[in-house]
């Protein structure tokens, strides 16, 4: 075996192969490439999800509330029923404004389904009497 012979194909591979163009860089690329393969929307922009982390905070500070107040002893169903009522009117926005600003964001759709159920069954369950 040769050695020349060896050395004189692997310059030949090399200046056949292909160069790179100008405008075919490496992010280009993986960019068209990450289109041609998840082609939806993109996530949920910052802001919106800062708003919306805000309305599910608010939220859960109501339930917070919600909680203490049922397990003090000196509180009546009636003294309580106006938090009740803002926990609804509260649920009822967060589902209302939210569904519109999700853009196929899986993580953030489950947390407000996650909070929007326990918060409605909470009410669900102050209307029925259960804490009678």
């Amino acid at each position: 075996m040769d050695i020349n012979e060896i050395s004189n194909v692997y310059r030949g591979k090399l200046a056949s192969s292909k160069k790179v163009e100008k405008g075919n860089g490496f992010t280009q690329i993986l960019e068209q490439r990450l289109a041609e393969i998840n082609p939806t929307n993109p996530q949920t922009p910052r802001g919106i999800k800062a708003d919306i982390l805000k309305q599910s905070d608010r939220v859960l500070n109501l339930l917070d509330d919600y909680a203490r107040q049922l397990a003090d002893p000196a509180k009546t169903l009636k003294d309580i029923e106006p938090l009740a009522i803002s926990i609804k009117e509260e649920v009822g926005i967060i589902e209302s404004e939210v569904s519109d600003k999700l853009h196929n964001d899986k993580d953030l759709e489950r947390l407000i389904k996650d909070l929007t159920v326990t918060a409605n069954v909470a009410m669900f369950k102050f209307h029925r009497g259960d804490y009678i």
